[in-house]
């Protein structure tokens, strides 16, 4: 059985791979990969939605995908095509966001010059709160404060790692939760510079059939704006587990701030 999945895969791998060979043969080049590396309730689907308000970019929400080599690349914007109907469309990036570790490109695949990282981070009380809440209202087993630090502080500790293994600073860009919503404006345009578009991005964004399903299951992503929701009422961290998450923010974001956005 293994061994059929493994020539099943190799099989999609490899139609990906010369559907795009096929279409640069004719004029049309590939994208470059636009990889959100966030964790749960970093803001990585806000992010996504606010991205695709530019023409230039396409997603199809949290694809829940594994990225170990350049055919994942490649499938991710044959996806996109057919998804979209535009098989000749020439985007500038394909998206996807990816908050967990299991899923997470490994630091060879990062090297490639088609991919492009953007690093989303938010600080330790709202995050925790908001990872209980999460799943108490969306997931059948609720999980504990101690689990989402657990959660947290292993998520940041391997987004440190990716971060140090990285060779040049031009291609991935830090952004805080807190900046994108505080300051949107200038953060989008900062991304546009980043990403070197000539559009830029909108405050407010459509919705599509994955909003909500693929990404953030809350309400408020379907709102098509920035809401600023205020963290969870009476909402007690103990604070040897606020301290633990505390030290992982901090430790990642110093080992990131290479890449800051400069907004």
């Amino acid at each position: 059985m293994m061994g059929i999945r493994k020539l099943a895969k190799r099989a999609i791998e490899s139609a990906a791979l010369a559907a795009e060979a096929g279409l640069q043969a004719v004029g049309v080049p590939h994208p470059s990969a636009l990889l959100l590396l966030g964790h749960m309730r970093s803001g990585s689907t806000l992010l996504l939605h606010l991205l695709m308000t530019n023409p230039e970019v396409s997603a199809l929400g949290e694809r829940g995908a594994v990225y170990a080599s350049r055919a994942d690349l490649a499938r991710l914007a044959i996806a996109c095509r057919m998804a979209h109907r535009s098989p000749f469309r020439r985007w500038r990036y394909v998206a996807d966001q990816v908050n967990h570790n299991q899923l997470t490109p490994n630091s060879r695949l990062l090297q490639d010059p088609r991919v492009r990282i953007l690093f989303l981070l938010r600080r330790p009380p709202c995050t925790i709160a908001s990872i209980v809440e999460l799943y108490r209202a969306h997931y059948r087993q609720a999980w504990s404060p101690s689990q989402a630090v657990d959660y947290y502080v292993e998520r940041l500790g391997a987004l440190r790692e990716l971060g140090e293994s990285l060779a040049s600073p031009t291609r991935a860009a830090l952004i805080s939760y807190e900046t994108l919503t505080d300051l949107p404006q200038e953060t989008l345009e900062a991304l546009r510079l980043f990403l070197g578009l000539k559009e830029g991005f909108t405050h407010t964004y459509l919705t599509y059939p994955f909003t909500g399903k693929h990404g953030d299951p809350g309400p408020n992503i379907a709102a098509g704006r920035i809401i600023h929701k205020a963290p969870t009422t009476g909402f007690q961290l103990e604070v040897s587990e606020l301290q633990r998450a505390t030290t992982a923010y901090d430790r990642c974001r110093s080992a990131l701030a290479r890449f800051a956005l400069q907004v």
